[in-house]
């Protein structure tokens, strides 16, 4: 572009001339309508009904001038209407929303004078019009205004559902729609039509009637199981899910249960509760799901309740796998006596690093953080607890200054840092350090990053707008296509399985 050259994106102060409207009489309003949609098209402008009178309207100030003695030629009532006035969609005057505290720059064109008149009239008065407007009129402006971006096919608009319950991205959606269409449709036009879509679904029913609805026909398949318990309020406060899959991936591969919660997957704020195991083939499947009102003692006794009464092989269980959570901590232990709790070493590194960086602690600038982690981390893989208590002096020698022997006792903690250690991980040493779990049949789980991955898919589809009912059908949805991969590896013959 030349610095000559206009800017097309600013509105510019001139006036356009478009092609007269040629087409003087039609038979009807429908024939009028269609004639001005084909000539909005051919000229990129855009008119909407401003005004109208309606046949018996004018009928009646006909009689009401003609008198009561004389008989009046009147608009035949089949026309409905009388007269309709249409404007430009530049023509409506457009209220300011500024406060003054900015100067304005850039205002859309508005205030056009063009219009279009009819009326139903005999067909000896002649009339021609000519269309003076006072914007830009290119087929920029005619494709980029919303009532010619929208997409209202029906079939579209089912296939865009099927793909927004699919978990397709919106901009995804904006990409298929513009290929099928050939329409300028942005981002926003997808977010509306969504939202259109939805409400359209959902229908009149409340929250409570489609979730219920949705739980009894979950619960018609085989095998299938749902578990509501309510709290004195009669309110939900855990839902249960276990398909008939889920109990027999438990029963085939009860040694080791990894458990944990998510946040933000639905509107009511729901936490999602799961379980999972190891399958043959080393992947983490989930055994089941519980949607959790809060992470309290209650709610997480009605999600392990709920698991005990479907699954009678929980007595098998040897190992728990969870992150630091002391409320899960002896919840578990006391409703799974025979499994032994440990702790995820991915969240160990977490809260340790997190914990340094407190003031409480004299700030990062205290202590060097990287040579404290190393010594956290080289008591974790200690093989012995000989080699356990080495590194344990080594981090009192980094934060405490004392040099300790071999044979020397663990001294009282000096230092913020070390003193929160002893008591919150030292004590807790045979949960996590490796050489306490060398008789644990823990299958090589020592994080729970498989569930925290699967969290990371789920997430992506499950939002927190989400009402509670569409997030329960997505999580049915995402468990029966888990079901079938886990089925296709099964019985996939005659290939060798990477």
């Amino acid at each position: 572009m030349s610095e000559s050259d206009p800017e097309t994106h600013i509105p510019s102060v001139g006036v356009w001339k478009s092609s007269p409207i040629t087409k003087e009489w039609h038979e009807s309003w429908e024939a009028f309508h269609k004639y001005v949609k084909v000539y909005q098209a051919d000229t990129h402008q855009l008119f909407r009904l401003r005004s109208s009178t309606s046949v018996a309207r004018r009928n009646a100030e006909i009689k009401a001038l003609a008198g009561l003695d004389s008989l009046p030629e009147l608009v035949p009532e089949e026309f409905k209407t009388y007269w309709v006035k249409l404007i430009c969609t530049h023509g409506w005057r457009r209220k300011s929303r500024s406060t003054g505290q900015r100067k304005t720059i850039f205002n859309k064109s508005t205030q056009c004078k063009a219009d279009v008149k009819a009326a139903v009239t005999w067909n000896n008065d002649e009339r021609r019009f000519m269309i003076r407007i006072t914007h830009r009129v290119d087929a920029a402006a005619y494709d980029n205004h919303p009532s010619t971006r929208r997409v209202e096919d029906p079939v579209l608009l089912a296939f865009v559902d099927v793909l927004q319950s699919a978990g397709s991205k919106p901009k995804r959606i904006v990409q298929f729609l513009r290929a099928k269409t050939g329409k300028n449709v942005t981002l926003r036009d997808v977010h509306n039509m969504v939202a259109r879509i939805r409400k359209e679904r959902r229908g009149c029913e409340t929250v409570e009637q489609r979730l219920e609805a949705l739980l009894r026909g979950f619960c018609k398949r085989r095998g299938n199981r749902a578990t509501v318990y309510v709290d004195d309020r009669s309110l939900a406060q855990t839902i249960t899910l276990q398909t008939h899959q889920m109990r027999r991936w438990f029963k085939a591969f009860p040694e080791v249960l990894v458990v944990d919660a998510t946040h933000n997957t639905n509107d009511s704020r729901y936490k999602l509760f799961s379980f999972m195991i190891h399958d043959v083939y080393g992947h983490g499947q989930y055994v089941q799901h519980s949607l959790m009102e809060n992470e309290s003692a209650e709610c997480l006794t009605d999600a392990i309740d709920a698991f005990k009464f479907s699954n009678p092989s929980w007595e098998k269980i040897r190992v728990i796998v969870i992150d630091k959570d002391m409320g899960e901590l002896s919840l578990l232990e006391s409703h799974f006596p025979q499994a032994k709790i440990i702790l995820c070493h991915f969240h160990l590194k977490k809260y340790i690093r997190t914990e340094m960086t407190k003031s409480e602690y004299g700030g990062p600038s205290s202590f060097d953080n990287g040579q404290v982690e190393d010594a956290v981390d080289m008591m974790r893989s200690s093989s012995t607890v000989d080699e356990y208590t080495k590194y344990l002096k080594y981090l009192y020698f980094l934060l405490d200054n004392v040099h300790l022997q071999s044979d020397d006792d663990i001294p009282e903690p000096k230092h913020p840092f070390l003193r929160y250690f002893m008591k919150n991980w030292d004590e807790q040493k045979e949960r996590w350090a490796l050489y306490a779990r060398s008789d644990v049949p823990h299958l090589g789980n020592h994080t729970i990053n498989q569930l925290e991955t699967s969290w990371g898919h789920i997430k992506e589809i499950l939002k927190p707008e989400m009402p509670l009912d569409e997030c329960v059908d997505t999580l049915i949805f995402l468990q029966a296509l888990a079901e079938m991969e886990y089925s296709k590896k099964i019985t996939a013959v005659g290939y060798m399985q990477y």
